[in-house]
């Protein structure tokens, strides 16, 4: 049982740990890439939700799977 409730709260620690470092790699994705558009000169609403979101969602999964197999 004590096994159990360590493994339990590893896991919980990870994905509270990936889940606020998908959130500051999404904001500063999503800052960074508007900007970058306009600074080369195309509309920044063409860097817009789908693929900022793809964008993020890749990331957060690749970040989220390297933490998990490394700590776990």
């Amino acid at each position: 049982d004590r096994l159990y409730n360590d493994i339990t709260w590893q896991i919980a620690l990870i994905v509270s740990f990936v889940l606020l470092l998908a959130i500051v790699i999404a904001k500063i994705i999503g800052c960074t890439l508007p900007l970058l558009a306009k600074k080369i000169k195309l509309d920044p609403a063409v860097m817009a939700s789908p693929f900022i979101t793809t964008l993020v969602d890749a990331i957060t999964l690749i970040i989220y799977c390297a933490i998990a197999i490394a700590l776990l």
